[in-house]
């Protein structure tokens, strides 16, 4: 993948460079292949939080966590406690 990138981007300079606009193509591609790119690691960190979470919801459960996503999905609580709600 990463080979054909840099394919890509090789033929994407050598057309920029021989068309007048194309040297601000280029920057401007460069600046797209950037964003691009952080865009992409946000969305791995994103996956790999989401991949914790969802293990940490799976069996074998600690009671913790179980408590925990009951009180703040389901709004449990326990016999002794008074749930008060602010909207």
């Amino acid at each position: 993948m990463v080979a054909g990138a840099a394919v890509a981007s090789l033929a994407i300079a050598a057309a920029a460079l021989a068309d007048p606009g194309g040297v601000p193509l280029l920057r401007r591609l460069d600046q797209d292949i950037a964003r691009q790119e952080a865009a992409n690691q946000a969305l791995r960190e994103e996956n790999a939080r989401l991949q914790r979470r969802v293990r940490s919801l799976s069996s074998p459960m600690d009671p913790r966590v179980l408590e925990k996503e009951a009180r703040e999905q389901l709004g449990f609580v326990r016999p002794d406690e008074v749930l008060v709600k602010f909207e």
